[in-house]
């Protein structure tokens, strides 16, 4: 089976999508495929099939008209310097952790449980999605509300690489709408910093870059506390928000803040009392 011309065959315009029987597996409503920006996307998302790929394909005069209105060029801008953003969309074996496929087995919905009852966390609250080919627990990105990239970690320790990225968004992971936020180096520590109740933002193991520094700025009060073994990056960190005019403190940890360590916990909690006011001079609760 060519699975790529069956994809061409369908006749999919920009923006179309198609979701069906699998032409290799067999298996009904498994197989989808998308024209995003004349970029042809398939796959399969039974368990037993490893059908997916991708190609691209000319688009029509009127498609691209149509894109140009969608992102409101400017007349007098030349078309030869415009370059399109890429648009995200959830691959279909990313399964929503609240969907139920009578076709499909559920138990995704323990194993995100499961994974979330390790760091205390609720899957209803964080919007999570389970990786049915990789057996991944998926974490969205969001920027103004829309999902604009994803990160999925591993069930499984063994499983190479351990975090995956789904898409190219460039300005980290945030969750919290706190004024101080917390600059970690995984999505699970931005999402316990977030239940502490500060703002936490994961820059996913990159150096920090000027897309992190430009979120950072809208933030009253940074304090980097990446993981024990990054304590140089710490340091090297905060004095790039520094240099850069953004308030920022360095805090070296005993361990991973996704591991709840105790002190930790309470350090970065008496530092955010500290930043609400609710401490006075001498460091005592008020």
């Amino acid at each position: 089976m060519n699975v790529k011309q069956y994809v061409q065959d369908l006749d999919l315009s920009d923006g179309d999508k198609h979701r069906g029987k699998c032409p290799v597996c067999n298996r009904h409503n498994t197989f989808t495929a998308t024209n995003n920006l004349g970029k042809l996307l398939w796959n399969c998302y039974a368990n037993s099939c490893k059908i997916s790929g991708g190609s691209y394909i000319h688009m029509s005069v009127d498609e691209i008209r149509k894109r140009m209105k969608e992102f409101k060029i400017d007349k007098d801008t030349p078309v030869v310097n415009v370059k399109l953003p890429e648009v995200f969309e959830m691959p279909e074996y990313l399964v929503p952790h609240n969907t139920y496929d009578p076709g499909m087995d559920d138990s995704h919905h323990a194993i995100i449980n499961k994974f979330c009852e390790m760091y205390k966390l609720w899957a209803e609250d964080l919007d999570l999605y389970y990786d049915v080919k990789e057996n991944r627990i998926v974490f969205p990105v969001e920027d103004n509300g829309k999902i604009v990239d994803a990160i999925g970690r591993a069930i499984d320790d063994s499983v190479v690489p351990k975090w995956k990225r789904y898409g190219t968004y460039a300005e980290g992971f945030i969750r919290g709408q706190h004024k101080l936020a917390i600059v970690v180096e995984d999505v699970i520590s931005a999402c316990v910093v977030e239940t502490l109740g500060a703002t936490g933002v994961a820059i996913l193991g990159t150096s920090l870059n000027a897309n992190h520094i430009e979120a950072l700025r809208s933030f009253k009060r940074v304090i980097v506390a990446l993981d024990p073994d990054a304590a140089i990056k710490t340091i090297e960190y905060t004095k790039l928000l520094k240099a850069n005019g953004i308030p920022a403190l360095a805090l070296k940890l005993l361990d991973d803040i996704k591991y709840r360590r105790e002190e930790d916990i309470q350090f970065l909690q008496n530092s955010i009392r500290e930043f609400n006011g609710t401490f006075n001079t001498k460091g005592i609760a008020k």
